[in-house]
């Protein structure tokens, strides 16, 4: 059964701007300890994002996403503190929670859209040795779920410091059938040489092109990042989609599959379970 899950856009609501950066040491330190406790009470939680197929607008996928709401530092945006679970160690077991969620959460939505997959961001510190295929074939065993349903993004908020571990790891999760996405394409440390050093299969073009791509610059990035994309066999997600005329123009330009707010924000699994259970009916 083909479900189409799409929703009328809604305001984009501001974060917090408070960055890691602008926080002083003992901050840091204080937040870092929130935020072991709030792992060890399972209380950092997993919200959940749409991708949808451009073709038929039929959903395909969904990306799991952290967040956590602090008694004591209120709602701490995820580029604040998974930054301080890097610093301070916590990465693993952060990863580690959102996992075994969702799969879980895969599981659920596989009923209503068989072939579903989730995605779950991974951390490039979590690139060395052989932990985090262990992590990830634990989380699979225990859910039940086969490997086909996840797809690993690699955020390179970082540079991989060790290029030959993290090609191991990454080449072991393929293996296995797991889907490796380089994240925020054309950021940071995502880059050509990524693509050309690791085994990647999906490539997702970052909102700040996607936003911009009424623009002759944009465009053409977007233009010429699709044709890479189809000469290395790659399947491509547009991030950032807010409005039909984007949509339109990703989808002429040939790119089968987005993520935004046109079609839904984050929201727990019980908002997105009783939305494509209404439009079932």
């Amino acid at each position: 059964m083909t479900v189409v899950l799409i929703q009328p856009t809604r305001p984009q609501v501001p974060e917090p701007q408070a960055r890691p950066e602008a926080l002083d040491a003992a901050s840091r330190a204080d937040m870092a300890t929130a935020l072991a406790e709030a792992l060890e009470c399972g209380l950092v939680r997993a919200v959940y994002q749409p991708k949808i197929n451009l073709r038929d607008m039929a959903l395909t996928g969904v990306e799991a996403l952290a967040r956590w709401d602090s008694p004591v530092f209120g709602t701490v945006p995820p580029d604040v503190f998974i930054p301080l679970a890097e610093q301070f160690g916590l990465i693993e077991n952060l990863t580690a929670q959102i996992l075994e969620h969702a799969l879980a959460t895969c599981g659920r939505l596989r009923l209503h859209v068989p072939e579903l997959t989730v995605a779950v961001n991974i951390s490039p510190l979590l690139l060395h040795g052989d932990r985090l295929v262990a992590l990830i074939d634990a989380a699979l065993i225990k859910s039940g779920m086969p490997p086909e349903c996840l797809v690993a993004e690699i955020t390179e908020s970082r540079a991989i410091d060790n290029e030959t571990a993290a090609r191991i790891a990454l080449s072991e999760l393929r293996k296995r059938g797991i889907g490796c996405a380089i994240d925020d394409f054309g950021t940071g440390h995502a880059s050509l040489l990524s693509l050309l050093r690791m085994p990647f299969n999906e490539l997702k073009i970052d909102r700040a092109f996607i936003s911009r791509m009424h623009t002759d610059e944009a465009g053409a990035i977007i233009r010429a990042t699709l044709n890479l994309a189809r000469e290395m066999r790659l399947h491509v997600v547009a991030e950032g989609i807010e409005t039909e005329g984007t949509e339109t123009l990703l989808r002429d330009l040939g790119c089968t599959t987005g993520q935004g707010y046109r079609y839904g924000h984050p929201e727990q699994i019980e908002t997105l379970l009783a939305s494509l259970k209404s439009r079932m009916h």
